[in-house]
């Protein structure tokens, strides 16, 4: 039997008749496939936003420790307060484009900072800076020369959902802007050598940047687990009322029923 001779296969079931169809069944398998997927993906997003909420609240209660060169774990130092002993690399400094501060434009400051006592680098977000009028001109980074003692916060490298492109120009030109934060880059650059990892720069020490970093230290408000889970229930919803209306579209009134009925 072909296809074409099922498109219009009736079966009698009781006073109902179902007749398949090809075309709302490959509809249904689309939609319905669609639902449980959609409802399974956000059910991870939601159990991998849980995760996240419950080591930022484990790793926050745990001491701040003194970061060493050999501490490239990231598992280990994610969300972990740290005190670095080192000095900034102030010559190869970086600008993170479009950061907006209370709706003001301007950028987040990247700066290397080799850890003391040896050859590894750990990129250092140093705070937020007002971008001038005039977008051909590089605003002023101040910074303290020689060894210095800071206090920060690991994070994972702040990404973007598509990178299309170099995340900036190469070239001798300092410091650079770029629109996203890629460390592989940024080593081939500067010729250093860096941890896997970023560290918000958290203490008093300004520099005259401002560093407001408490919506990067939150698990992200607007898709909370408990939202994730909300919009899994509406795709398995969907997924139900699915089947509902195949059913409801493929079953009728048999008309033998209804003819037996008339002549009775």
């Amino acid at each position: 039997m072909n296809i074409l001779t099922m498109a219009y296969k009736t079966i009698q079931v009781g006073q109902f008749e179902y007749r398949f169809r090809w075309s709302l069944f490959i509809l249904l398998i689309i939609l319905l496939s669609l639902g449980i997927f959609l409802g399974l993906w956000q059910m991870e997003r939601a159990a991998e936003k849980k995760s996240i909420e419950n080591m930022r609240e484990q790793q926050a209660e745990q001491s701040q420790i003194s970061l060493r060169a050999s501490d490239r774990d990231t598992a280990l130092m994610l969300y972990r307060d740290v005190e670095i002993n080192g000095a900034f690399v102030a010559e190869k400094q970086f600008l993170l484009d479009n950061q907006k501060y209370k709706s003001r434009p301007g950028y987040h400051v990247f700066t290397p900072m080799r850890i003391s006592s040896s050859r590894t680098h750990v990129l250092v977000a140093r705070g937020w800076i007002k971008q001038g009028d005039d977008r051909r001109f590089i605003p002023s980074l101040p910074l303290s020369a020689g060894e210095t003692t800071i206090q920060g916060r690991v994070e994972k490298v702040p990404g973007i959902g598509f990178k299309a492109g170099l995340p900036g120009e190469s070239g001798r030109l300092w410091p650079k802007r770029l629109i996203y934060i890629e460390l592989d880059w940024i080593a081939k650059e500067t010729g250093l050598s860096f941890l896997p990892y970023v560290v918000y720069q958290t203490n008093d020490e300004d520099n005259g940047l401002v560093r407001d970093w408490q919506h990067k230290f939150q698990a992200k408000k607007r898709m909370t687990p408990e939202k994730h889970m909300g919009y899994a229930l509406q795709w398995f919803s969907l997924a139900i009322l699915v089947m509902v209306m195949y059913f409801i579209l493929s079953f009728k009134k048999s008309g033998r029923e209804a003819s037996s009925g008339e002549r009775s």
